[in-house]
């Protein structure tokens, strides 16, 4: 499966693909540097000043396995420098409902001017040590799991630890907490071993109405669909990814930034960015009717252009109850 999957390749291949990132830096922006209640709302307030830690996120599908990188862009404000930042990479959902002290093992290298430039070690726990010595740091996160867990779902992320057990930590004082979310998000595809099903699926969305039916089901709606101003019908994103049936693989990383959404619906990702018409399906340019629009805080698709997420859906308009109908078969893969 090609677009959001990187297979790390020769040293060429690794510039190139660090240039295309920096150039893009696709800011899923965060204010950073400590709180005492880690991760509320994505901010983080320090003695040391704010600053910020942005990410270019990749998805990847985890039966097309090689190595699989994310990159971090660090601003470190000028009272924090000299400290050192202590990073981990975790299960995003396990840390958020339990906390872990467990680290996926990996890489942390330090890049500048698309060469490598730092190769940060690592303790016995996966811990890697970055010293803030300038004002800007640019970190590729490489994943490697040899323990066979990967799962369906799982979302990687980084963590920046706390505590004074730590030399010198920015974080002595605050708790842990989750740095950048689902830097690496991993999904399932189908293999000589995995067969696929073909899932029905209809969906029912009313402008105006505070909620939608998924095959017959109602999920409320905090900002119901609309008509824009270019008379095209805007149906709510993450509501309409996110409540469709529990087989069918289905994610949204948003960046409140750059204003992009990297979706993923079955075996699909979108890349959309509120505002541009050029979007991306698989790593394939597509161009749009209408972009993807933000309102009151919510992220909208534009409904002639749903049919890029289903190759057989069916979309039809009902006029006189100003009611979107969707259906299509969606794929569910057997493990």
């Amino acid at each position: 499966m090609k677009g959001e999957i990187y297979r790390k390749g020769g040293e060429d291949d690794e510039k190139r693909c660090m240039a295309l990132t920096l150039a893009a830096v696709m800011a899923f922006s965060v204010t950073a540097f400590g709180a005492s209640n880690p991760a509320q709302n994505g901010r983080w307030e320090s003695a040391y000043g704010n600053a910020t830690a942005s990410a270019y996120k990749k998805m990847y599908s985890i039966y097309a396995r090689s190595i699989l990188v994310g990159y971090t862009k660090l601003t470190v404000p000028k009272e924090a420098q000299g400290k050192n930042l202590y990073l981990a990479m975790v299960d995003t959902e396990l840390w958020k409902t339990k906390g872990t002290s467990e680290y996926f093992k990996g890489s942390l290298v330090e890049w500048e001017n698309f060469q490598v430039k730092q190769v940060y070690e690592k303790d016995l726990q996966n811990v890697f040590k970055v010293p803030l010595t300038k004002d800007a740091i640019t970190l590729e996160v490489t994943y490697l799991d040899d323990r066979g867990n990967q799962k369906v779902g799982q979302g990687i992320s980084v963590a920046a630890l706390g505590g004074n057990q730590y030399e010198n930590n920015l974080f002595a004082d605050q708790e842990d907490q989750l740095f950048v979310e689902d830097l690496i998000y991993l999904y399932l595809s189908p293999d000589l071993k995995h067969e696929v099903e073909e899932v029905p699926c209809t969906i029912d969305v009313t402008i105006g109405a505070d909620t939608m039916q998924v095959n017959g089901k109602s999920y409320p709606l905090d900002v119901p669909a609309y008509i824009n101003d270019a008379g095209y019908t805007m149906l709510p994103m993450r509501a309409l990814v996110e409540n469709l049936p529990e087989e069918v693989q289905k994610k949204v990383l948003w960046d409140g930034q750059s204003k992009t959404a990297l979706i993923l619906c079955g075996m699909t990702t979108y890349r959309l960015t509120a505002g541009e018409k050029e979007a991306k399906r698989n790593g394939d340019k597509v161009i749009l009717n209408t972009p993807l629009e933000i309102k009151d805080g919510r992220a909208f698709l534009p409904l002639r252009d749903m049919v890029m997420f289903w190759d057989n859906g069916k979309i039809s308009w009902d006029a006189s109850t100003k009611t979107v109908h969707i259906s299509a078969d969606l794929v569910h893969i057997l493990e």
